[in-house]
């Protein structure tokens, strides 16, 4: 982890690329509804220039996915984790009904991507392309920026404002370049899942895997309780109406730095699965781990499983 770089997060800007997720053009006159009864959030509610999160879950809720939905005046743009756009777009075109009006286009072709986090990320924006962009949670419109026109939405912020910007391929360069003359500055993906750790959000491969359902990863910002029936449906509702979920993610606060993945124990007993592991600048050794609910109480220690290192549970996201 860079220490300058974890800085500038958290008081100035960074890039990041994020050409290696999955951006998916979906199309035609039933692509929300597609993707509607296909992922756990509802999606036909969304108007143009509107986002969401949601979860393409398997028949058992489990997660194949955490997706960002946004929606364009003629199309949904669908971005899925790094290396998960492939997979995605199977998955969806095998879903794809003989009477189904839809459409699939591998945005990933035509256009980049990039993230803008910390707290002068909507001055530079602002200072770029001449006017304040003001974004709900996930919401998208056209700018330009270098003389490039592209789309921009705003994401869960990782130390201050943060925006994602989808910018066609061939001008990824000039507004990369135009980022950086202005004053923000790269960061490494050591240095951002540090920073990911510290807010709680899951990552492909680690939290967000058919291990798990979203609401044991509290994803209930991706989650419709009042829409109607989807992929998965009958247990995450189960669940959610009997109010017993078997684990949950939390925070650990750790004795020392320890690997990841690993086991929890508690009294002998299984307490869960560690997730992620990093050494924070501002919280020490922590890490995100499933912790079963017996257990997920914030001040209950467990151990990692032969390490003799303890962790204390806390809610997410750590704070001071």
């Amino acid at each position: 982890m860079d220490r300058d770089m974890y800085a500038s997060a958290l008081e100035r800007a960074v890039i990041a690329d994020e050409r290696t997720a999955g951006r998916i053009f979906m199309r035609g006159r039933d692509r929300a509804a597609l993707l509607h009864r296909l992922s756990t959030n509802d999606i036909e509610r969304l108007k143009p220039g509107e986002g969401t999160l949601t979860v393409l879950t398997t028949p058992i809720g489990r997660i194949i996915d955490l997706l960002t939905v946004h929606a364009l005046n003629d199309a949904l743009l669908i971005v899925t984790s790094p290396d998960q756009g492939p997979p995605v777009f199977g998955h969806l075109r095998r879903n794809i009904f003989f009477n189904d009006q839809v459409t699939l286009d591998a945005a990933g072709r035509t256009h980049a991507q990039l993230a803008l986090y910390g707290p002068q990320a909507a001055r530079l924006i602002a200072e770029l392309t001449g006017a304040a962009i003001d974004l709900p949670l996930h919401g998208i419109t056209t700018t330009a920026i270098a003389g490039v026109s592209l789309l921009i939405a705003r994401r869960k912020p990782i130390g201050g404002d943060s925006f994602t910007l989808y910018i066609p391929s061939d001008g990824y360069d000039a507004v990369q370049a135009a980022l950086l003359a202005a004053g923000a500055t790269p960061i490494d993906g050591d240095t951002l899942d540090v920073l990911r750790i510290e807010r709680g959000y899951g990552a492909f491969g680690r939290e967000l895997s058919q291990e798990y359902i979203p609401l044991e990863t509290g994803l209930l910002d991706a989650v419709s309780f009042s829409k109607g029936c989807y992929v998965g449906q009958e247990i995450i509702a189960r669940m959610e109406s009997r109010g017993r979920l078997a684990k949950r993610l939390c925070g650990l606060q750790l004795s020392q730095p320890v690997a990841s993945p690993a086991k929890l124990v508690c009294d002998g007993r299984d307490a869960g699965d560690l997730t992620s592991a990093a050494v924070s600048p501002r919280f020490g050794p922590i890490a995100l781990a499933y912790v079963r609910t017996v257990y997920a109480e914030p001040g209950t220690v467990v151990g990692v499983e032969e390490t003799g290192v303890t962790g204390r549970v806390v809610e997410l996201p750590f704070a001071a």
